[in-house]
């Protein structure tokens, strides 16, 4: 009797239409050789801002990890000491030529998305390579649950030092490097 429960089942099996997905698994490299600055009237705050050309959203685009990737030197000489650094997805279209604390933001300081960010913190001296885990806004990107207009870099107000941000470990690469990795599926 088995067998024949089982004869059937594979027959109702091979009578559904077959669809196939192919899946490729890919890597996006993007270095970010300049950001545009912008800073608060009164100079005490500053944001970095970058825009690094993306083809999001993309529907085919499952994000597996994605990292952010730069320098940081904390500003201090003899003192180990605690910084913390976000990065938050900007939500409307703006100019890396024409942009500042007020423009074209409908609040000061840019219209970023607070609720949805990635953090990294790290106490010491000297210059350090700082990674940001991306995933989550890369695949909200990617899926269109955040409108993609690059994102914006600042430090927490849990630092205690500012920071300078530097283009590699000797001056000499980008400003940021951006790594996705992802799967696509086409429905063939």
């Amino acid at each position: 009797m088995r067998t024949k429960y089982i004869a059937v089942a594979m027959m109702a099996i091979l009578a559904l239409p077959i669809l196939s997905v192919r899946a490729d698994d890919a890597e996006n490299v993007f270095d970010i050789q300049a950001a545009a600055l912008i800073f608060s009237p009164d100079s005490s705050v500053t944001y970095w801002l970058a825009k690094p050309q993306i083809g999001f959203p993309d529907s085919t685009m499952a994000i597996d990890e994605a990292t952010l990737s730069l320098w940081a030197s904390a500003q201090t000489i003899d003192t180990i000491t605690y910084v913390s650094i976000k990065v938050y997805p900007i939500l409307i279209d703006w100019d890396p030529e024409n942009v500042s604390w007020t423009f074209p933001w409908t609040t000061p300081g840019g219209d970023f998305d607070d609720s949805h960010y990635a953090e990294r913190s790290f106490a010491g001296l000297g210059t350090q390579a700082v990674e940001f885990d991306l995933t989550d806004l890369c695949a909200r990107w990617a899926d269109e649950r955040l409108p993609y207009y690059g994102f914006l870099i600042g430090l927490s107000e849990s630092s205690l030092v500012p920071v300078q941000f530097l283009n590699g470990p000797n001056g000499d690469g980008p400003f940021a490097t951006l790594r996705i990795h992802y799967t696509t599926a086409d429905l063939e």
